[in-house]
């Protein structure tokens, strides 16, 4: 796999050195082909990875950190990955780290340590990153934090306190909304002053949110769930929730609710941003940024452990993971919903990246 990877990385090297506008140390690199697929991996095994597609040559690279590192680990519960300018930033769960890349070759540029249970990872410059934490151990969680990173140095240059499990955060100007997944809060964080500058109360179980053409925020709520000893093993407590508000106006919400059987996930949104996609019951649902209730039928009848819309040309990703002990796969869908093709990668991908 690695000579395949090798003229992916060279042509992605010579479209980015005829970039006019590379003129700082973190030059944003030149639109590519390239797709990030993230794998999880087994749990405990050491063994995430990030896979490397080319769309133009559908060649695939397995582990393109390993290839460009002489086969180094990535660590342990591969989560998130976000990009500011010429380098990534591969969030690893349990290795309690942010392993920072230059790109397109991934060979390592540094480690960001000091953190707990990293989750989720954005940026709004070539300084200034943000990564949310869990704390606290399963069934004992506590108020989680986002911490501010200094990217210039690879270091955590404060935390802000938020709500517990907090999740995938939105940058929006100036602020940065985190959604708290065990609560039924949005935490507000102004960019300028580094500080908690406001809550908004949602719907139970915030976990992730989009900003469509209007301005507006949309929040995905999946409800909460209480555990039990014996079959069903769960009972619903609350009904997941699809909200939106405007930025200017977040206690005037906007509210659909789901049906009882399950909890939203993976919200994500178009091109144009007037399309929002989401997983529930088994299911990929596409629904009108305009439209004032829930769709009826499913846009694609399958369950995905990752999910994903190429803003580039709205093709559609989605995550296969037959188990947390083999291989996964994910597949290409047209933006019509007809499926494409597909091709193998490490366990449990869950996550894409479009570069």
């Amino acid at each position: 796999m690695k000579k395949q990877f090798v003229p992916f990385l060279a042509a992605l090297a010579v479209l980015a050195a005829c970039d006019p506008q590379r003129a700082t140390d973190t030059p944003a690199p030149a639109a590519t082909t390239g797709v990030f697929i993230l794998s999880e991996g087994q749990f405990g095994a050491g063994d995430g990875a990030v896979s490397v597609f080319d769309k133009a040559t559908k060649a695939v690279t397995l582990d393109a950190f390993g290839s460009a590192n002489n086969g180094a680990k990535l660590g342990d519960v591969v989560q998130n990955m976000g990009v500011q300018g010429s380098r990534g930033y591969i969030v690893v769960n349990a290795s309690k780290k942010i392993e920072v890349v230059n790109l397109p070759d991934f060979k390592t540029a540094g480690t960001i340590a000091g953190l707990d249970q990293p989750r989720y990872f954005t940026s709004t410059s070539a300084t200034r990153g943000y990564v949310t934490e869990w704390r606290g151990p399963y069934t004992g969680y506590l108020p989680g934090v986002l911490s501010i990173l200094d990217l210039g140095t690879n270091t955590v240059a404060s935390r802000v306190t938020v709500g517990r499990n907090p999740e995938q955060p939105l940058a929006l100007g100036g602020r940065i909304y985190v959604p708290n997944s065990l609560d039924n809060t949005i935490s507000v964080i102004d960019e300028a002053s580094g500080t908690l500058s406001s809550t908004i109360t949602v719907a139970d179980g915030p976990s992730n949110m989009v900003a469509d053409k209007d301005g507006n925020i949309w929040v995905l709520c999946s409800g909460f769930v209480t555990y039990l000893s014996a079959p069903p093993y769960t009972a619903r407590v609350s009904n997941g929730a699809l909200v939106r508000f405007s930025p200017g106006s977040p206690a005037t919400q906007f509210k659909l609710t789901f049906p009882a059987t399950s909890g939203p996930s993976k919200l994500r949104i178009n091109l144009a941003k007037d399309q929002l996609y989401y997983s529930f019951g088994g299911a990929e649902y596409q629904m009108s940024t305009a439209a004032t209730a829930l769709p009826t039928a499913p846009f694609i009848r399958r369950s995905f452990s990752g999910f994903a819309i190429d803003p580039r040309d709205n093709t559609v990703f989605g995550g296969i993971s037959p188990s947390y002990n083999s291989n996964g796969r994910f597949i290409r869908y047209q933006a019509s919903g007809a499926a494409i093709d597909s091709f193998d990668v490490k366990v449990g991908p869950n996550g894409f990246l479009f570069y």
